[in-house]
């Protein structure tokens, strides 16, 4: 009876303990409402979730990496007639379905000239610049590439890991709305509003790198031939005149500025300080004199 008893007493101390445990686990467990299961790992995107921070964060290897070039092109041109080669690059802009950005003309010494910012799709530059070059004497040319591609990733793994955590707040948001204070709902509500208008910033400037680099950018300078080429007249060249002419003015104005900040810095205080002690002496021989001629009155 007594090992029967004992053995029972046992069992009654086991059940006890485990009760114990099972309520001391459930005490620090946090509720179920509260747990909100997340994948590790988002297969579509690589996205992986970071526990401690509360964010995806993305392997930017996993992400779609198409290059992308942005194309600068600056080209001189010397042609006939500027009118008339301002109507063919127009004409050549249309057929390959760009525009014309930016462009400016005026008269010099009568003639006209142009100046043109023109757009066009970046795989048909080769081709539009061949044509180009067909309208006249190229005078220069010269090309630059910025490659962005790192760029747009990181946008683009910056903008999916906002657009998860606009979601987790749109969610958050509806909980509060339910169960929470105003205070707590206002709290959420301006943080959304955040992200919201990081995600803009971020799609704003993913749209200008994708512009950027699927429309090469050309400057073209249109000049006409009848100002390109020197006016030489039996070995006289103008132009050099007027160039020696401009530098002896430029060393004339350079030499008549010095004089003047050598005068006013140097020259007239030095004369004021030499010229001191002489306007003192003067002033005291003037005091003596005229004590003189008072005294000699008075007596």
């Amino acid at each position: 009876m007594r090992k029967r008893g004992f053995l029972y007493l046992s069992l009654i101390v086991l059940s006890a303990l485990a009760v114990a445990g099972c309520a001391s686990r459930a005490a620090t467990a946090p509720p179920q409402e509260m747990v909100k299961e997340v994948p590790v790992v988002d297969q579509a995107s690589g996205a992986r979730w970071a526990g401690e921070t509360g964010s995806y964060q993305y392997n930017v290897a996993n992400l779609p990496q198409e290059q992308m070039i942005i194309y600068t092109v600056d080209m001189e041109l010397i042609v006939h007639d500027t009118a008339a080669s301002l109507e063919s690059v127009r004409a050549l802009v249309a057929e390959f379905n760009g525009y014309i950005a930016s462009s400016s003309s005026g008269h010099q010494e009568g003639i006209l000239t142009a100046r043109l910012t023109i757009r066009v799709p970046a795989d048909d530059l080769e081709t539009v610049l061949e044509r180009l070059r067909a309208l006249g004497q190229l005078e220069s040319e010269s090309q630059s590439s910025q490659d962005v591609t790192d760029q747009y990733v990181d946008l683009d793994a910056q903008l999916k890991n906002l657009e998860l955590a606009e979601q987790e707040l749109r969610e958050l948001l509806q909980t509060r709305q339910e169960t929470g204070k105003t205070e707590e709902i206002l709290e959420v509500y301006r943080e959304l509003i955040n992200i919201r208008g990081q995600i803009e910033q971020i799609k704003g400037r993913m749209q200008y790198l994708e512009n950027l680099s699927a429309m090469a950018t050309i400057n073209l300078t249109l000049t006409p031939d009848a100002l390109a080429q020197p006016v030489v007249i039996g070995g006289w060249q103008p132009q050099g005149t007027a160039r020696d002419a401009a530098r002896a003015l430029v060393k004339a104005v350079q030499f008549l500025i010095n004089a003047a900040i050598w005068i006013v810095i140097f020259v007239i205080p030095t004369l004021i300080l030499l010229a001191l002690p002489f306007v003192v002496l003067v002033l005291i021989i003037r005091a003596w004199r005229r004590r003189r001629r008072q005294r000699q009155v008075a007596g």
